[in-house]
């Protein structure tokens, strides 16, 4: 029997390479052979380079980010209130209401409910990011010596809105995000104003009022008759930190009022000192009366909402460490703060009017403050910390 025959593998030869390859054929192969890496990068360089057109934040300096109602100075806004918001909604509630519209007579409106009911932590997102620069009882600059890093999420220019049926100054105040008392102030108008459609209206970027330099005006002085704070006028109108400025220019002092005149007060402080009734809450008491949303924001802080002038008192027994009644303050406006024999420190933000000084012993159930609408705040409210224990307030809305 014969052996069957064993068959050897036929292996062909290699196809070899051309030798005579040009330059133009090497380079082509090598960017197609690394076409995935190129192609990942080209993607990259073309979303950072148009993050960088349209200002991201982490390309471009805070200032000039885009910003809702970033206008020239002197611009005409005539694009609507915006509709449907919840702050609208209960403005519009209210109006159809009779109480607000315009043209209308605003001294007239006053009303505790409707004032309760429009929901002011609308400022929650803002008092989050201005409540971080206050430190040590003062304000710190988060960039440079000039402070304006607390500034940055501002325009700096002035607009101009024009007035269109069924406006009020309170309605158009809460649009741009200022109090109804800034409004007034920079367009030289009072509570009993009328207002009305086709209008045109001076917005100012912050709550305060804007001045024009005098021939001997100084900064200091300047600054303590609107009652504002040097180095925040300093940083929001970008000056030298020397602070020298030039006459006829036209300056925003942050958190600054009208001077005093010899008319009677606004807001009447209370002839009794102390509380006639109290809520307790725990070892506190509920420091207000009106509508809280319960909401924590900032420092372990709540908002409770009534018409301005409404007494606040000490929701506990304990020392007044600071009472700055000057100047924007970080978002806070006028505020107080007590320090409490257990540790733990209360905060009483936005005030209208201070009534207890700087070194000061209160009690529980002391009146401290009137409720207004200073610092970064678009309607009458508290805003109340209490830094190392529970908020009373916390939780759900309910009515004070």
């Amino acid at each position: 029997m014969s052996k069957p025959l064993k068959l050897n593998k036929i292996s062909f030869p290699k196809e070899q390479k051309n030798p005579n390859k040009s330059l133009r054929q090497v380079i082509f192969s090598v960017i197609w052979g690394q076409r995935k890496w190129l192609a990942s990068l080209a993607v990259i360089l073309f979303v950072a380079l148009t993050l960088d057109f349209y200002g991201s934040p982490w390309t471009k300096d805070e200032n000039l980010r885009p910003h809702l109602f970033m206008e020239e100075a002197g611009e005409i806004v005539k694009g609507e209130i915006q509709e449907g918001t919840a702050i609208d909604q209960t403005l519009q509630n209210v109006s159809d209401n009779g109480v607000l519209g315009g043209p209308m007579v605003f001294g007239s409106l006053v009303a505790p409910i409707a004032q309760a009911q429009i929901d002011f932590t609308a400022d929650d997102q803002y008092e989050d990011y201005d409540m971080m620069v206050v430190e040590n009882n003062s304000v710190v600059s988060l960039a440079n010596p000039s402070g304006n890093a607390m500034f940055s999420g501002f325009r700096n220019e002035i607009v101009k809105y024009i007035v269109k049926e069924g406006d009020n100054p309170e309605k158009i105040a809460i649009s741009f995000s200022i109090n109804t008392d800034t409004l007034l102030a920079a367009n030289g108008l009072t509570e009993y104003s009328i207002i009305k459609p086709g209008q045109e209206l001076i917005i100012l970027p912050i709550n305060g009022v804007r001045v024009q330099v005098g021939k001997n005006d100084t900064l200091d002085a300047i600054a303590k008759k609107y009652k504002g704070d040097k180095m925040e006028i300093i940083a929001f109108n970008d000056l030298s930190l020397e602070g020298t400025i030039g006459v006829g220019e036209y300056l925003i002092i942050p958190g600054g009022g009208m001077p005093a005149t010899a008319a009677t007060p606004k807001y009447t402080t209370p002839t009794k000192k102390y509380a006639e009734s109290t809520i307790p809450a725990g070892w506190l008491i509920i420091p207000t009366t009106g509508h809280s949303w319960g909401r924590i924001h900032a420092s372990n802080g709540v908002d409770i909402a009534d018409t301005c002038g409404t007494p606040i008192y000490a929701a506990a027994g304990g020392t007044v460490t600071l009472s700055d009644g000057v100047g924007y303050n970080g978002g806070y406006g006028k505020y107080i703060k007590i320090q409490h024999p257990n540790g733990v420190v209360t905060l009483y933000g936005h005030a209208s009017k201070l009534l207890v000084e700087t070194g000061e012993k209160v009690v529980q159930g002391q009146l401290i403050m009137l409720m207004g609408t200073t610092g970064r705040s678009t309607g009458c409210h508290l805003h109340f910390e209490v830094r190392g224990a529970t908020n009373p307030l916390a939780g759900k809305a309910r009515n004070f």
